[in-house]
């Protein structure tokens, strides 16, 4: 009996390790696999640890951790990838965000197609998960070389709007 395969974008999202929880949102860790506490109080050094770590981000602080993941990956020398994993936005709320973080556990649907979190992170999307059950997702731009050697050309990330320095914090 054959098995379904996963959906998968490319073989390097299997350097995704999972999630790192800002301190704002600390109480969510128990809500996700391979998940831990970022060991850092500032927002950039904890974008930096994400990178490092190949880890989504997960807060509550929307405004903050775009600006700061989107500098982060602008330093693009075309020589080596500086994308972080995606960010998780989660409601501000202890009881809402459990309640939309469990109805996402396996990851997101795009398109009709249930996209799980390593993919997500690898293609570096940005989600909100919205007191009302509703799920928003943007793209950050990815860096020249992934572009080149690793492109997406999935149509429904194709369709996703882009984070760019005027909208950032729409």
């Amino acid at each position: 009996m054959a098995t379904k395969r996963p959906y998968v974008l490319c073989d390097v999202e299997n350097y995704f390790r999972g999630f790192l929880v800002d301190l704002s949102v600390r109480d969510t860790l128990p809500l996700f696999k391979k998940a831990h506490i970022t060991a850092y109080q500032h927002d950039p050094e904890t974008v930096h640890e994400a990178w490092e770590e190949s880890r989504m981000i997960v807060t509550n602080n929307e405004k903050d951790f775009i600006r700061y993941v989107a500098e982060h990956s602008k330093r693009d020398s075309g020589k080596t990838c500086l994308d972080c994993w995606g960010l998780l936005i989660v409601p501000g709320d202890k009881m809402t965000r459990k309640r939309v973080i469990s109805k996402v556990k396996n990851g997101i649907t795009l398109g009709g197609t249930l996209i799980p979190w390593a993919p997500i992170a690898y293609a570096n999307l940005c989600v909100s998960l919205h007191a009302d059950g509703t799920v928003g997702v943007r793209r950050f731009r990815r860096c020249l070389r992934c572009e080149k050697v690793f492109p997406i050309d999935a149509e429904w990330y194709k369709s996703l709007p882009l984070i760019t320095a005027k909208n950032l914090n729409r």
